[in-house]
């Protein structure tokens, strides 16, 4: 017991703000949640974990990535809507899983005349 123990205080990671067209985060996508001023994204890259907002577009695109899977978010600036209302828009991408040949493979059924 008289050992003393240095401790790390846990955060959440690195906060991202998507400022400049063109930023990118890729890594593993962890979800969203509620933050104090509105939903916030988690994503874990190689090297970091990174927290960001979650406007109304990149939110509907990210509700179609499960969590786990890999994913790439580009911000590609502030857009007009057609109501002339201006956001911030993005483009989202996953991982494209490679055709494994031996995977699957489909039975072929032999259809005999009688």
């Amino acid at each position: 017991m008289g050992a003393l123990k240095r401790w790390r205080r846990v955060q959440n990671g690195q906060f991202h703000k998507w400022e400049t067209p063109g930023d990118e985060l890729q890594g593993v996508w962890r979800g969203a949640h509620e933050g104090r001023f509105g939903p916030l994204g988690t994503l874990e890259a190689a090297d970091a974990v990174f927290t960001f907002p979650l406007p109304a577009a990149l939110r509907a695109r990210l509700q179609q990535v499960r969590e786990g899977t890999e994913v790439l978010i580009r911000y590609t600036g502030l857009q007009t809507s057609k109501a002339g209302r201006e956001f911030k828009g993005f483009e989202v991408f996953i991982e494209e899983m490679p055709w494994d040949e031996g995977a699957a493979t489909l039975a072929l059924v032999r259809r005999e005349e009688s």
